[in-house]
């Protein structure tokens, strides 16, 4: 007799562990939400559940990258229509100034005006981004773009060095636009001597500079194309990223994400098969000890 209730405690006593193990089981999962608390209790899915959590955090990268790039590129959007802007009113100037009619004092006004625009297209290829960058210096961001000597004579001073992005486990954008894309050290002494031929009075030498003029502007467009082109390239970018997550969230919802009706079902279901094990382990221990008094 003694043996046979020895074994009844052990037996019993190792159901209700179980029992119990189970439901306290079911309670964690319920309060974490996960379909697995362990790797062991699945290594299979655990190693698809981390390797989709990786990639969801790699999403997450490539978002603050976009947003990033974006920035940058709309920050040089802004520049580069300013630039546009500048040439074509200078182009407007020499193709008005290239009239052999014009008097001194009205070619006197407008190479002083054309002075003042090439001065402001110097500055703006120097522009700086909210951190200070000079951002069409290459990588030498700490350098400005365009450099000018006491004598006038402007240089790049920049490298060619383009600077990338990852927007994803296999593409990155350049977001920088470098500055010899823009203007060369010729396009300034062009300017320069646009300037000069106005107040000498060279009606010749005007008309031959509205073909170095139409060059600097037609830079500029492309320029500004090519820019446009990276910048709608990021847009695109950012919804394949919105979509990858999307992708990646449902696969984490079937694989990871807890069926919590399913689980409280089974919770209810195991919490009564403890209480009835508890509750008839009790009877009969009861039943033992009284037919052992006996």
């Amino acid at each position: 007799m003694r043996i046979s209730t020895n074994q009844f405690y052990q037996v019993n006593g190792e159901k209700m562990s179980a029992g119990q193990s189970k439901v306290a089981e079911l309670q964690a999962k319920l309060g974490s939400g996960k379909q697995i608390l362990k790797p062991s209790e699945d290594p299979s899915k655990s190693n698809l559940i981390s390797g989709l959590e990786g990639a969801k955090k790699r999403q997450e990268i490539y978002t603050k990258n976009v947003d990033a790039g974006e920035t940058r590129l709309t920050a040089e959007s802004a520049v580069l229509q300013s630039m546009t802007t500048i040439m074509q009113r200078i182009t407007q100037l020499t193709v008005q100034s290239a009239n052999d009619t014009l008097g001194v004092s009205d070619r006197d006004v407008i190479a002083t005006e054309i002075d003042a625009l090439r001065d402001e297209l110097l500055n703006l290829t120097n522009t700086q981004d909210l951190t200070g960058a000079y951002i069409f210096s290459g990588n030498k961001t700490g350098s400005p773009a365009f450099v000018e000597d006491v004598s006038g004579v402007v240089a790049y001073n920049g490298d060619y060095g383009r600077l990338e992005i990852n927007v994803s486990d296999v593409r990155s954008i350049a977001v920088n636009t470098l500055g010899p894309d823009l203007f060369s050290a010729a396009d300034f002494k062009a300017l320069d001597d646009l300037v000069a031929d106005l107040r000498s009075g060279n009606g010749a030498g005007v008309r031959t500079k509205l073909a170095d003029v139409t060059s600097i502007s037609d830079r500029l467009i492309n320029s500004y194309g090519a820019m446009a082109g990276r910048l709608a390239a990021m847009e695109s970018q950012r919804s394949v990223i919105d979509e990858t997550t999307l992708r990646i969230d449902e696969l984490l919802i079937r694989e990871d994400d807890l069926d919590y009706a399913e689980a409280v079902t089974e919770l209810s279901k195991q919490s009564v098969a403890l209480q009835a094990l508890q509750a008839s382990f009790v009877k009969v221990a009861e039943l033992s000890l009284f037919n052992y008094l006996r």
